[in-house]
């Protein structure tokens, strides 16, 4: 999942067996939750940041990522959950990777939320106004790193405490994070009231139920059963 947005065949943070900080301690930033859309290589991308409905109120994010294709029924999506960590003024997102379904997570406890996480993958972020700013990693950089014994692991994923962790990472910026991926705010649009003398609109009845499942067509925030 390069930053949060094109599938990926390997990870594209910094992947770590453990976080940068405390998974009970987990706060969401609200200053990110909302709708999210960058197009990347053509295809445009929807990213819904918002409270962990599923995993209940344990302020852990959940990350929907949504491509609703060029044609019917094409549709991707990806759904993932984490924490936010600050770090000398920098804003890292510790993206969990689940041995389990996320929406098999609902009501979970902290303990058994924590467990259930393979592993971590790290990504830098920035909110400025509108904008939300997202970096991947360079794995080249992590795999000299790990072969030089700067850092420990294997097979590019960090095996070391997290403030050796957290050391590397300050000390291997701005190089260790090199490719930024910029996403933009959806607003929703702003009424206009209906001209003096004019009739308001009404709203159009719901449609009946069908019966026929028919694939998403616009982007929502779906629960995925599995991640691609």
């Amino acid at each position: 999942l390069a930053a949060f947005a094109v599938p990926a065949r390997a990870d594209y943070g910094v992947t770590t067996k453990h976080p940068l900080s405390n998974p009970s301690q987990a706060k969401i930033d609200e200053d990110v939750a909302g709708t999210w859309h960058t197009v990347i290589k053509g295809k445009t991308y929807y990213l819904h940041v918002g409270a962990g409905n599923i995993v209940g109120q344990l302020n852990w994010t959940e990350l929907v990522l949504v491509n609703p294709g060029d044609t019917k029924p094409s549709f991707y999506m990806h759904h993932l959950i984490g924490f936010p960590t600050t770090i000398g003024g920098e804003s890292y997102f510790n993206v969990a990777h689940m041995s389990r379904l996320i929406p098999q997570l609902r009501g979970s406890k902290i303990e058994q939320l924590v467990s259930s996480v393979e592993r971590y993958e790290i990504m830098k972020y920035q909110l400025t106004g509108d904008h939300l700013d997202i970096w991947s990693a360079d794995q080249k950089l992590i795999a000299e790193a790990i072969a030089a014994g700067r850092i420990k692991g294997s097979g590019g994923q960090l095996d070391d405490t997290p403030e050796n962790v957290i050391q590397f990472i300050q000390s291997s910026a701005p190089k260790l994070f090199p490719n930024k991926f910029r996403y933009t705010r959806l607003k929703a649009p702003e009424s206009t009231p209906p001209a003096e003398g004019a009739t308001a609109p009404t709203t159009p009845p719901a449609p009946k139920a069908s019966t026929t499942p028919m694939a998403p067509t616009t982007p929502g925030a779906p629960r995925p059963q599995k991640s691609p």
